[in-house]
């Protein structure tokens, strides 16, 4: 099993967001299928367009999004 971990917001936020709006949810996965592959973040971005997204398509518990820069699980360079 691989333990994944997601930023989720917990709360809406007016003004500038806290560290108390959002959660770290860890859970665990299963090892990937055949045809499948496991990729591990290494860089996360954090946009402005996100605060009006969140406050419009998203409820307390989501998963945040974001683009992110990812490497296959298990390599390093």
């Amino acid at each position: 099993m691989v333990r994944a971990q997601s930023w989720v917001m917990t709360k809406h936020f007016d003004g500038f967001p806290k560290k108390s709006d959002f959660g770290l949810k860890v859970e665990e996965l299963p090892e990937p299928k055949d045809g499948e592959v496991l990729l591990e973040a290494e860089f996360l971005s954090v946009d402005p367009y996100m605060r009006s997204f969140s406050k419009t398509h998203m409820k307390e518990g989501d998963v945040m999004i974001g683009g992110q820069v990812n490497q296959l699980s298990g390599t390093s360079q």
